[in-house]
């Protein structure tokens, strides 16, 4: 592997996702490598993505990185980056820290 190469790169699938800790703030978003994982995180910004939509940015984004697009798509959802709207119907990207879901008052 080229240093210049992403962890995994060189057909190692068990390397883990080089992703950083926290909450995604615009700053670590235009930051991240590679692009086609910043386009996935930007369009869920924007509009959101259905879920054939996510399905081929998570494999861009994965094939770069070189992992699995399952993979990678639960990392984003661990990390509370990439959530579903139940109003839009649409996966859509978070941004700041990830929030506690309200427990109904009953």
């Amino acid at each position: 592997m080229r240093s210049s190469e992403p962890p995994g790169a060189a057909g190692d699938s068990a390397a883990p996702l080089a992703l950083p800790e926290g909450p995604l703030s615009m700053a670590r978003l235009l930051a991240l490598e590679p692009a086609a994982l910043r386009q996935l995180l930007t369009m869920g910004l924007r509009a959101g993505l259905d879920e054939p939509e996510l399905d081929a940015r998570c494999a861009a984004a994965a094939a770069a990185l070189g992992q699995a697009p399952e993979a990678l798509r639960a990392m984003l959802k661990e990390r509370g980056w990439l959530r579903w709207d139940a109003d839009r119907q649409r996966w859509r990207t978070r941004l700041g820290p990830a929030r506690p879901v309200a427990q109904p008052q009953g």
